[in-house]
C-alpha cells in the first residue's frame, strides 16, 4: 500500500514545472483504460449535446477534461509547499464584491457550483483569504488519501464534512451557516429519485435540495460560482449575484441548474461528464 509519506515525499520533490508534462503523460496512458467509465462519459456528452459534436470531437473534449483533472489533483497536493503568493498571483476573481457583500452579513453563504475547474485549490485560497469555509465531500476514512485531505485542510483552516450519513452532514451544514460560515456545495451529482427532478440539458434529473433548505432555515446567501482552468496554471473564478430566494423551491433549483447547464456548454472540456447523472436516460450497465 502506498503510503501517506511516499505521497508526500514525491509531491514535495515534484518540480512545479513537471506537473504538467507528467498530467499529460498520465492521461494519455489512463484514457483508454477507464473502460466503461470512459463510454459513461461519451454517452453523457452525446445525450447533453447530441450531434453538434462529432465522436472525434467528443473524444478531444474528455481527453482534455482527463488532462486537467490530473493536473488539478497534482496541483492540489502540490499547494502543501506552496507559497500563500501563489494563490494570490494565479486566481483572478470576477464577482467576489457579491462574496464578500454575502459574508460580511453574518449569516453564512452558501457558494453553489459545479464539478469545473479546481475547485479545491480554490476552496483552500478562500480559506486563505480569510473565509471560515466547509465543504461537503465523500472522502476516505482511512488511508493515505484520508490523511492528505486531513493535512490539507489542517494547513490551510478549511473543513470537510463527510457526506456519508445524510442527517448527521445536514446538522454540521447547519451550524457551520449559523455560525456565519462559507459552505461550499456542488448541485451536479445524483440525488436519490425521491429527490427534486430539475431539467439539465433537457432531462429531469434527481437534484438534491440541500443548498435551498439550508438557505431558507438560515437566511445564508446562495451564489452561483465557477471556477475555470486557464493555461499556465491560472484560475478564473466567477462568483455571480446572490439568487434571489424564491417560495418554490424547485423554481430555485431550475434556476441554479439553468446556471451550470450554461458553463458546461460553454465550457465542456472543463465539465466532468464522468458521473451516472442520466440513469433515467441513459442504461449505463450495458455500457
Amino acid at each position: 500500500m502506498i503510503s501517506k509519506w511516499f505521497i508526500e515525499t514525491v509531491l514535495k520533490m515534484l518540480p512545479f514545472s513537471a506537473i504538467e508534462p507528467l498530467a499529460k503523460f498520465i492521461a494519455l496512458s489512463a484514457y483508454f483504460g477507464l473502460g466503461k467509465r470512459r463510454r459513461f462519459a461519451l454517452a453523457n456528452l452525446k445525450l447533453a449535446l447530441g450531434e453538434s459534436l462529432s465522436p472525434k470531437e467528443r473524444d478531444k473534449i474528455l481527453r482534455k477534461n482527463l488532462f486537467l483533472f490530473i493536473r488539478g489533483v497534482l496541483e492540489t497536493g502540490k499547494s502543501l509547499y506552496l507559497s500563500p503568493d501563489f494563490f494570490s498571483t494565479h486566481f483572478v476573481f470576477v464577482g467576489e464584491e457579491y462574496l464578500k457583500a454575502a459574508y460580511l452579513k453574518g449569516k453564512g453563504v452558501i457558494t453553489v457550483s459545479a464539478h469545473m475547474g479546481n475547485f479545491p485549490l480554490f476552496i483552500i485560497y478562500l480559506a486563505l483569504k480569510g473565509y471560515r469555509v466547509a465543504t461537503i465531500a465523500k472522502i476516505p476514512k482511512r488511508g493515505p488519501l484520508a490523511e492528505l485531505f486531513e493535512s490539507l485542510s489542517k494547513k490551510f483552516g478549511f473543513r470537510f464534512i463527510q457526506a456519508r450519513g445524510r442527517k448527521k452532514a445536514a446538522r454540521e451544514a447547519l451550524r457551520h451557516l449559523r455560525q456565519g460560515g462559507l459552505l461550499f456545495l456542488q448541485l451536479d451529482q445524483n440525488a436519490p429519485q425521491h429527490r427534486a427532478m430539475i431539467p439539465f440539458f433537457g432531462y429531469s434529473v434527481p437534484t438534491p435540495r440541500g443548498p435551498v433548505l439550508l438557505a431558507k432555515k438560515t437566511g445564508a446567501s446562495i451564489l452561483p460560482v465557477f471556477i475555470l482552468d486557464e493555461s499556465n496554471f491560472y484560475h478564473q473564478v466567477f462568483i455571480e449575484p446572490p439568487l434571489k430566494l424564491g417560495r418554490n423551491i424547485d423554481n430555485n433549483l431550475i434556476y441554479l441548474m439553468q446556471r451550470i447547464e450554461l458553463y458546461a456548454r460553454r465550457y465542456p472540456e472543463q465539465y466532468w461528464w464522468w458521473h451516472r447523472r442520466f440513469k433515467k436516460y441513459i442504461d449505463y450497465k450495458r455500457l
